[in-house]
């Protein structure tokens, strides 16, 4: 193959129930219902590249098209370049930076696909199974219902869980309980970890962490105090035993290097939207420069286990299991704790046609995360 030119990128958004409602410390009733973008990216040889898009990166995605269209779609690092230089004024955020992260993630199935491999394989990597850790986004979930959750990613051999915390210290240590039960419910070993989505000050963060470290051992701490709060997230990292993960609400690369500065993440978290997989695998570069060991957020179809596989210092991937899949066919599955990548060419994303055709969104209101959700009105305040 001399040459191959993209011809065209086009989207159908569509809606999906989710299996269970979601929520943190931020929205503890919790979201229902969600949208997303099916992406296509067309070539001159009828191979199509094909990635998941927030709903948002519909604003942007016809003026990106114009970078892109008519270039060769295995250059992906060039195009990466030229999309995030056209973002340098604005910033990398929001909008633009969802539609370069979906816009990248497709080019690179385009580019395995044409070269008949899945993307692990075009990556370097050698194709093993990445190791899973559940996710419930759990803080609308009765306990029985907590219990479930977990218990049926334990039946799928997953042995770590997060849970939300935050709010209330007594429920948080009862929940933590039922998660540990449920986790081990297969006879594994339980491992855990907390996410406070940003909700304490330092002090608080200090204060709440360590009187749950009385009872119980983390993988780490997430996001305990706001992602920019540098000097913060280095303080509560000095005064508690867990590792603080933080990074995966960051979508420019270049935001990672005051964290690092600052000392401020001993666990560095890295998912798709950090302007796609081209950004995300810059931060795990830095990650590593910094002997940082590297997390993975879920995406849908949990498409970054190929870019994950190849780092040598990643550690798990976040699963949320919630109904995200419904529109993909054939979506990768967890085995024995781990995410098996797909043998097929590309990242294995391939999307049902009539389901898209059947959920395209419509006028009626909808309890979408991204429509309801932001940090808590008493977020980091005392009492």
């Amino acid at each position: 193959m001399v040459s191959v030119i993209v011809t065209e990128i086009s989207f159908t958004p569509y809606t999906y129930e989710m299996l269970r409602k979601i929520g943190d410390v931020n929205l503890p009733d919790g979201a229902s219902e969600g949208m997303e973008l099916a992406l296509f990216v067309h070539t001159d040889e009828g191979v199509t590249g094909c990635s998941v898009a927030t709903d948002s990166a519909a604003q942007t995605l016809p003026m990106l098209a114009n970078l892109v269209v008519g270039t060769d779609p295995r250059s992906v690092r060039s195009t990466w370049n030229r999309l995030t230089a056209r973002a340098f004024k604005a910033g990398l955020h929001g909008p633009i930076a969802a539609g370069i992260s979906a816009i990248d993630r497709a080019l690179w199935d385009v580019r395995a696909k044409l070269h008949q491999v899945p993307l692990w394989k075009e990556l370097g990597g050698d194709g093993k199974p990445v190791r899973a850790y559940a996710s419930g986004l759990d803080s609308p979930l009765s306990d029985e219902d907590l219990y479930k959750f977990y218990a049926g990613l334990a039946a799928k051999g997953v042995t770590a869980g997060k849970l939300k915390v935050g709010r209330n210290p007594d429920d948080d240590e009862r929940r933590l309980r039922v998660m540990i039960e449920a986790l081990s419910s297969k006879g594994g070993r339980a491992q855990l970890i907390i996410d406070a989505n940003e909700f304490w000050s330092p002090k608080q963060a200090i204060q709440r962490i360590a009187q749950l470290e009385k009872h119980f051992d983390f993988l780490w701490v997430e996001e305990p105090t706001p992602r920019r709060d540098f000097e913060g997230l280095r303080r509560i990292s000095d005064a508690v035993r867990a590792p603080i993960a933080t990074g995966e609400n960051f979508t420019d690369p270049q935001e990672f290097v005051s964290l690092f500065q600052h000392g401020a993440g001993d666990v560095i978290q890295v998912a798709s939207h950090n302007s796609g997989f081209t950004g995300a695998g810059i931060v795990a570069d830095m990650a590593a420069a910094f002997d940082r060991p590297v997390v993975t957020g879920p995406d849908v179809g949990n498409s970054i286990a190929h870019l994950s596989s190849t780092w040598k210092h990643h550690v798990m991937m976040e699963v949320f299991e919630m109904g995200r899949e419904a529109a993909l066919i054939n979506p990768m599955e967890i085995e024995d704790g781990c995410i098996v990548l797909n043998q097929t060419p590309g990242a294995g994303i391939e999307f049902d046609e009539k389901y898209l055709a059947s959920n395209a969104p419509s006028s009626r209101p909808m309890k979408m995360l991204g429509a309801i959700y932001g940090r808590a009105d008493d977020a980091g305040l005392v009492g």
